[in-house]
This record gives structure tokens, C-alpha cells and sequence, in this order.
């Protein structure tokens, strides 16, 4: 779809004449694609090797309605608990259907009271003008990576309201929150042992995926990031994660890619919630601890231009009623447990 020449109810924010300094790249899916669905499904405890998880997701996941592309990550929570966890991509409603009912046995399977460690999944359906992606072409993770999936180059970056402008809805949907509802976590919330589903979440719940790699940076690069960024981003993402109420984020997570043996790959992704698209562009556009890490990557873009090793991708969806997220015997701070309501499975 051509940004620029799309009938719009609101302008694009791109300036007149920009041109990135550094080519980036989004990913395009075939048109009969109308809907990807996106499942992120995890385990928590309180130890365990993240090969064992990847074989249980393998067998989870493998059959005939097997995702189009999955990929595997590890974090440990603030309040101490290993997640090791899936994110997989449908290409085809149907195909999640048939898988999607399979699983639901395997999930009743579980009694909630007697286990020693927790489940999470988190799913959501998106039409194409409610998601975007960004990347380079040499680095393609997540949607990207799907097969059907075509990386073509484009000028909408390193300017402010790029991501918004690469939403093709942004053309008539201000993207923003469709009521007034603030994160105040629910005290005392009882979740161990028990099987939950959230409910009255907002319908423009915003979801991204950014990650980067440093697996191609040489050494000066590489210390580059380590010294300069690195440092910015972890700042980001903690206030992120302490901050809920002031930036509308409902859950933030710092995650090290695996590999399919559970090894560390040299590269890392946040995953966060926030109640809309909006919230997560106002903190992107105007918070210290956003602009910092913005800055300090145009900044190394500046000095490197096309020799730039670092390399970063972001996917960004929002929500609408197609969301579900199942919680069972999970510590009461996991995911979107803290907010919103929930009713027992």
C-alpha cells in the first residue's frame, strides 16, 4: 500500500523531502494474508532448562496446524520466576482454529491446584491496517520472518510519528484509547492455583516487539552499544515496568532471543502492553528516558550510516476483541493479571 497516496481523514506526520540516512525496510504480507494471529505462550517456575521448554512447545505446537514461523526467548520476572516462552504466527485462521482446539484440551489438561510451576498465553487476530513493522533486511524476526512475507524498502523512519504513519489505519483511526481507563493494579489479587482469563481489557490494547541484535558488530560497535545504548535502554524499560500508571503500560517484558538448542543468541527483545498506541507515542516522543534512547541510536546512525552493524526491528499490533489471555497457577504480577478483571476458567 502507497502511504503517501492512501485516501487519509488524517495527514501523515512524514516532513516534506526526509529521507532516512539509513535504509530500512517492512515487511509485506501476500494479500489473500487479511489476518495474522500472533500467540505467545509461556512457562513459569521457579527453576528449569529452557531446552526442556522448547521440547514441550515443539510438541504444543508441531502437527499439521503448525504456525507459519515461531521463536523462542527467556526472562526472568521481577519477583524472581524463570518465563521461558513461545511466540507463534498464523497465517490462516483456520489453521489456528484446528490447532487452537487442541490446545484447549491440552490446557484443561492441567489442574491448576496441584501444579509446581505456572502457564501463560496471551493470542490476539490482526487485520493488516492495525499492525507495522520496521527492519533491516539482513535482520528479519517475528512477522517478518513469516513465510508469504516480502521485506521492501521504505522512507518512513527516523522521524517523529514514523510508526504511526506506517499503520495503514492511521489514515482514518486516530489510534488512540476508545475509553477512559487507567492502570491501577487490583491489591491482593489471588492467582496461584487457579486458572484466569482477563477480561474488559481496552479494545485498542496496543502490543510491540522490538529487539536487537549486536551479532554482527565488530568490536568497536559492540562496545559502542554496550557503553552508550545498552545502558539507555534498560533505563527505559525499567521505568517502563515501574511507571504503569503514568505511561499506560500494562506489562513489560526484557527478553534474551534463544536459539532452537535453549543457548543465548547475542540479541534481545522488550515485549510490551500498553492501553493504546497512543500511550506507548507519547512516551516514545516525550519521556527522558525514551528520547535518551533515541538520541543516542540516531546518534550511531549519524556516525556509521550504512556501515551501522547494530541491528534493530520492531512489529507493532493493536487490539480489538480477538485478544484473549489465559493465566493458570501465575504469580498475580504476570502479564495483564494485575489489572483489568478476571473470571475463573
Amino acid at each position: 500500500m502507497n502511504l503517501e497516496t492512501s485516501v487519509r481523514k488524517f495527514p501523515m506526520r512524514k516532513p516534506k523531502g526526509h529521507a532516512p540516512m539509513v535504509q530500512r525496510y517492512s515487511s509485506e504480507l501476500e494479500e489473500s494474508v487479511r489476518d495474522v494471529r500472533v500467540a505467545v505462550f509461556g512457562k513459569q517456575s521457579a527453576s528449569g532448562r529452557a531446552k526442556d521448554f522448547i521440547e514441550l512447545a515443539h510438541a504444543v505446537l508441531d502437527g499439521e496446524h503448525r504456525p507459519a514461523h515461531f521463536d523462542f526467548a527467556r526472562f526472568t520476572d521481577p519477583e524472581g520466576y524463570i518465563n521461558t516462552f513461545v511466540v507463534a504466527y498464523w497465517l490462516a485462521p483456520d489453521t489456528f482454529s484446528h490447532w487452537r482446539s487442541g490446545f484447549d484440551q491440552w490446557w484443561a489438561s492441567h489442574d491448576a491446584t496441584v501444579l509446581d510451576y505456572g502457564l501463560w498465553f496471551e493470542t490476539f487476530s490482526v487485520p493488516t491496517p492495525y499492525r507495522e513493522t520496521i527492519a533491516f533486511k539482513e535482520y528479519i524476526r517475528g512477522l517478518s520472518a513469516c513465510p508469504y512475507s516480502k521485506i521492501k524498502p521504505m522512507d518512513e523512519s527516523a522521524y517523529w510519528g514514523a510508526a504511526r504513519d506506517r499503520f495503514a489505519a492511521s489514515a482514518y483511526d486516530t489510534l488512540g484509547p476508545t475509553e477512559n481507563m487507567s492502570l491501577e493494579p487490583v491489591p491482593d489479587r489471588q492467582t496461584f492455583g487457579q486458572n484466569l482469563r482477563v477480561t474488559r481489557f481496552p479494545k485498542n490494547l496496543c502490543m510491540i516487539r522490538s529487539g536487537v541484535s549486536w551479532e554482527a558488530c565488530g568490536n568497536e560497535q559492540l562496545q559502542s552499544y554496550r557503553k552508550n545504548l545498552a545502558p539507555k535502554l534498560d533505563a527505559g524499560m525499567d521505568f517502563l515496568r515501574k511507571n504503569p500508571t503514568e505511561t499506560g503500560c500494562a506489562s513489560l517484558r526484557q527478553v534474551t532471543y534463544l536459539d532452537e538448542t535453549g543457548s543465548e543468541a547475542a540479541e534481545a527483545y522488550s515485549m510490551g502492553f500498553f492501553l493504546s498506541f497512543k500511550d506507548l507515542e507519547d512516551w516514545a516522543e516525550h519521556h527522558p528516558t525514551h528520547l535518551a534512547i533515541y538520541t543516542r541510536a540516531l546518534a550511531e546512525r549519524a556516525k556509521y550510516q550504512e556501515d551501522l552493524e547494530l541491528r534493530t526491528y520492531h512489529e507493532i499490533y493493536v487490539l480489538n476483541e480477538a485478544a484473549e489471555f489465559l493465566y493458570l497457577n501465575c504469580q498475580p504480577k504476570t502479564g495483564l493479571l494485575p489489572y483489568f478483571q478476571i473470571v475463573h476458567v
